[in-house]
């Protein structure tokens, strides 16, 4: 993690916040509360539906904004242990709202495109988004302790418990690569490979089946009539979807024949679609295990008297952490959630 206890004192990545830090978290503020705003709070609040994955990318640019406000408070008062105590909380804990988001993200991908072999996946996922809990929560104890006992005991404990903790956050973030991976290889190895669709046959297993509603064009309901109950143009036309864009039906139908559907929403069949949808969890994913690699270089380093290694610079503070963190909140919102993962919703 971004703070590594010795038994004597504590070391932290970037150094004690100074003028440069109050400037850069100015800018930085500035970008994580856009992002968020405009990205994600923006699509929650204009989709019909309320997308949890979308609220919670707004959460954790929330969170950053409070975190790197108290980094100026910090800068302002560097002896104020209780300011120093919740912003180095807030840089630690905020990150794993992503690791959930793009575990889920990597999960649903997995069941678009392979809905049959889902369930075993869905589990694996399930119990490493689990595990981030107790994980936190060891983490930021020992923080807390840092900051708040000179037991050199205590201290060498926390820091070994913090250490396993980065180790296991750098694993975390990791799982979406392989489960990506596996999507693109079993469906290249399918009959037809990434360009050709793969619909559920009749009478397929689906584990998470329902009525997804799918948002279609009317010139889709009239390509595919026949398959899906014909609609009046004239309606059709002057119909918008929650966003309001003109032409737009929301509507329960049946699948149209190569076009794959299920409880994970409707997946992309185009190979540009799926290489797409994958390149938004493997790019993240590959930033945020960079990061937490980075956290964890910090976390083993003890100070000996010689020139401090360069993940421990203050430029590597700001680039490696909130730099990462910034474009991987900028890649979900560009891809707009909700419109790739219809289903994902609150309500």
């Amino acid at each position: 993690m971004s703070t590594a206890t010795t038994t004597t004192r504590v070391v932290v990545a970037g150094g004690i916040p100074d003028h440069t830090d109050v400037v850069l978290s100015g800018i930085f503020i500035a970008l994580f509360f856009i992002s968020g705003v405009y990205f994600h709070f923006r699509i929650f609040h204009a989709y019909g539906k309320k997308f949890i994955w979308s609220a919670l990318c707004f959460s954790f640019s929330m969170a950053r904004v409070a975190a790197l406000s108290l980094r100026i408070a910090v800068a302002q008062n560097p002896t104020d242990k209780n300011l120093n105590l919740v912003a180095q909380i807030l840089i630690t804990a905020g990150v794993a709202i992503l690791f959930v988001v793009n575990l889920q993200l990597s999960r649903r991908f997995f069941g678009q495109l392979h809905p049959h072999h889902a369930i075993s996946v869905k589990r694996f996922v399930t119990g490493s988004i689990i595990s981030v809990v107790p994980v936190l929560v060891m983490v930021i104890t020992t923080v807390v302790q840092s900051f708040t006992t000179t037991d050199a005991h205590t201290l060498s404990i926390d820091r070994t418990i913090r250490l396993v903790g980065s180790v296991i956050f750098v694993f975390i973030p990791f799982i979406p690569i392989p489960i990506v991976l596996m999507v693109l290889i079993l469906k290249a190895l399918s009959p037809g490979g990434l360009s050709q669709p793969t619909p559920l046959a009749e009478g397929d297993a689906d584990p998470e089946a329902g009525k997804p509603n799918i948002t279609v064009t009317a010139a889709e309901k009239r390509s595919t009539e026949g398959s899906v109950t014909d609609v009046n143009d004239e309606t059709a036309a002057n119909s918008t979807t929650s966003l309001g864009k003109p032409g737009m039906l929301v509507t329960d139908r049946p699948r149209v024949k190569g076009e794959p559907e299920s409880g994970f929403g409707t997946a992309p069949v185009t190979r540009g679609e799926i290489l797409k949808t994958a390149a938004i969890i493997i790019v993240p994913a590959i930033l945020m295990t960079f990061e937490q690699a980075i956290r964890t270089a910090q976390g083993f380093y003890v100070a000996d008297g010689n020139d401090a290694p360069w993940y421990m610079s203050k430029a590597a503070f700001w680039v490696c952490v909130f730099g990462m963190e910034i474009l991987v909140s900028l890649t979900f919102g560009l891809a707009v959630l909700p419109r790739r993962f219809s289903h994902l919703r609150i309500v």
